[in-house]
């Protein structure tokens, strides 16, 4: 909340300002918290908000926060009145530059499908998550028309965003037919997996379980089970916090702090706090990246503090652009010099601010650097560019597109592309005539296939037939002979791939894999069921490898999964191999 805070940024500077919109009482709270609790009597304050005398002042500056900032928020919006559907009236959702206010967006109150879906993709992560309740709230008391409710449907099928990946999960719970099925499938699974989670972690604190359980999962099913902390017992949760805060195992601690990077969960405050404060760079690195994503009025005094007494470019850019989230900009002026520094690590900690203090003005800057030689730096600018949402960006997004061969990179600049289009959409604008048509992922030519068609697809049954009955060997034999008589059909590889990795035998998946996306690369990206398989199976293998100590081999191989289309995989499976990746860089 904005009086919880210690001034600065997009906060209001005088509380004397706020005060004044406030009955006497309230002014009266205001002034105490600007003093202090601690720092003389409080008898008349304790008794406005009914704490007995001995109440601790812990227990009394807690309340004045809690009260304070939800009267701030209640005054920020007045007279602000009511918003329109219409597209003239779009760029009031919009916060001027250098505001990040994320009361001024009224979000709560907009029926039209098309605005929400625009403010789903280009928004702010807050605007994000209120349009994407407001969108689940209209298909459920069905308010809006038919065909309305049905483009909902299809957005949150098709909708893919990790940052948003709790709140999608639970939406596609509703949804009818086989897309609610497989969701509440994947939350049954999630649960069966937090019930052996629960009985490893009281083995653990019992001492008859040596090892730490969390860390011990395998990386997707940790990175499923932790995007949904808000769900999870608070036996968990305890323990996480426990790990968090002071578990021995450096590498453990650090797994899971970059693992909860997306949590939410309000529970986690007070443990991620103390690692803010009193952890090393890199640790405190990850704690407000975790924080920025918490709803809590504890969050943003935390992150202020840190964030005047930080020393490190990295974390101190990272930190800025936390409290950017939580309605203070004052990182935008230092974040902005960080432009012209050469480190890689500091440019991308600098665009990721960006990502939510950014601005019109910063769009050239910006896109200069979509030509570093860093292709970690570029890539983070692609998506900087898609937060910012300026016209400008068209130009150079289509010239990257345009020398590109990455199809990983492709599909990043063509959601960079749509997100900005659907920014102009929210301003009433239109793309210039020039940059209008949307990027396209690489569309390879599928091969002709010839040879002999009748007699490769009975062989293709046939070994079909043989992995049903349990007979491996020979069903591969035959799957191999399919694609032999016909190359370039990638069916036979596809089938060798996923029954071999439902057999855990992942290096002879990943090499039918391989060939499968050699011989049909779009097929493979284009089809949920097959880029997840393949992602799996990528992400599996690095494990064993970087488990046998061959960390350089793991690395590569993250790498190459990461270069496909993933946006088809889940979003775990996504945010697990951008980490592990970055963790196998650290260790490399």
């Amino acid at each position: 909340g904005h009086a919880g805070g210690d001034g600065g940024g997009g906060g209001p500077d005088s509380r004397g300002e706020v005060s004044a919109r406030f009955e006497p009482r309230i002014a009266r709270l205001l002034l105490a918290l600007e003093r202090g609790v601690g720092s003389g009597d409080t008898g008349e304050v304790r008794a406005e908000l009914g704490l007995k005398g001995e109440a601790d002042d812990e227990d009394v500056a807690r309340s004045l926060v809690q009260i304070l900032s939800a009267c701030t928020a209640a005054t920020l919006g007045e007279g602000a009145g009511e918003v329109s559907d219409t597209v003239d009236d779009r760029a009031s959702l919009l916060p001027a530059e250098g505001e990040v206010d994320e009361d001024a967006m009224r979000v709560d109150r907009l029926d039209d499908v098309r605005t929400l879906l625009a403010l789903l993709r280009a928004g702010r992560l807050p605007q994000r998550r209120a349009a994407l309740s407001r969108m689940v709230r209209l298909a459920t008391e069905r308010s809006v028309p038919s065909d309305a409710v049905k483009t909902i449907q299809a957005a949150l099928q098709e909708f893919r965003d990790v940052e948003l990946d709790y709140e999608l999960a639970a939406a596609r719970e509703g949804l009818p037919g086989a897309p609610g099925r497989e969701a509440r499938a994947e939350r049954d699974a999630w649960d069966r997996e937090v019930a052996a989670v629960l009985v490893a972690i009281e083995a653990f604190w019992e001492a008859a379980e040596p090892q730490e359980p969390i860390s011990r999962l395998p990386g997707e099913i940790r990175a499923q089970l932790l995007l949904r902390t808000r769900d999870l017992p608070d036996a968990i949760v305890a323990h996480l916090g426990a790990i968090v805060e002071g578990y021995e195992d450096e590498e453990a601690r650090a797994e899971l702090l970059s693992s909860l990077r997306h949590a939410g969960d309000p529970r986690l405050v007070p443990a991620l706090m103390t690692v803010l404060e009193m952890g090393e760079p890199s640790e405190a690195t990850e704690a407000a990246r975790a924080l920025r994503r918490v709803e809590d009025p504890r969050v943003r005094p935390a992150l202020a503090r840190r964030y005047e007494r930080a020393v490190h470019d990295t974390l101190r850019a990272v930190v800025g652009g936390a409290l950017a989230d939580h309605g203070d900009a004052r990182g935008l002026d230092y974040v902005r010099g960080l432009l012209s520094r050469e480190d890689p690590a500091i440019l991308r900690a600098a665009l990721e601010a960006l990502e939510s203090l950014g601005g019109a003005a910063d769009t050239e800057a910006v896109a200069k650097l979509l030509e570093d030689e860093d292709a970690r730096v570029s890539r983070q600018a692609v998506r900087t560019l898609a937060r910012i949402g300026d016209a400008r960006a068209f130009k150079p997004l289509h010239g990257m597109a345009a020398r590109s061969r990455s199809s990983a990179l492709r599909a990043e600049l063509e959601d960079a592309h749509a997100a900005v289009t659907a920014r102009l959409d929210l301003r009433g604008e239109e793309a210039p005539e020039e940059v209008s048509t949307a990027i396209q992922t690489i569309d390879d030519e599928r091969p002709a296939l010839g040879g002999k068609r009748i007699a490769s697809w009975w062989s293709f049954v046939l070994g079909q037939l043989w992995l049903a009955f349990g007979a491996v060997e020979s069903g591969l034999a035959r799957l191999e002979r399919a694609a032999t008589l016909r190359p370039g059909w990638s069916s036979p590889f596809l089938a060798m791939g996923l029954s071999l990795l439902r057999r855990d035998q992942h290096a002879q998946a990943l090499s039918a894999f391989r060939r499968a996306i050699e011989a049909d690369r779009r097929r493979v990206e284009r089809s949920p069921l097959f880029i997840r398989a393949v992602a799996r199976c990528f992400l599996a293998r690095a494990e064993q490898l970087e488990r046998e100590a061959r960390v350089d081999v793991a690395r590569g191989l993250v790498g190459e999964a990461l270069a496909l289309d993933l946006r088809w995989a889940s979003g775990p499976l996504r945010f697990e191999l951008e980490r592990r990746r970055d963790a196998l860089r650290r260790e490399a």
